[in-house]
């Protein structure tokens, strides 16, 4: 078995895991900047554009 040097408090599967405490760890005007863009953030997530599909699809190819 291969071990790994990442901790398992920093890990992405930790952060993945434990997204609501991250806006709470946030200052007064960072929480203000991320509620600007959450929108926007959460619209690019969900509908991604035509050359990104593209782009994946091309890759895929040359898999």
């Amino acid at each position: 078995m291969i071990e790994t040097s990442t901790s398992t408090k920093n890990s992405l599967q930790n952060d993945m895991t434990q997204h609501t405490t991250v806006t709470e760890e946030l200052g007064k005007e960072e929480q203000s900047f991320y509620d600007s863009i959450k929108k926007n953030l959460n619209t690019l997530v969900r509908t991604p554009g035509k050359d990104v599909i593209a782009r994946i699809l091309n890759h895929s190819k040359t898999l």
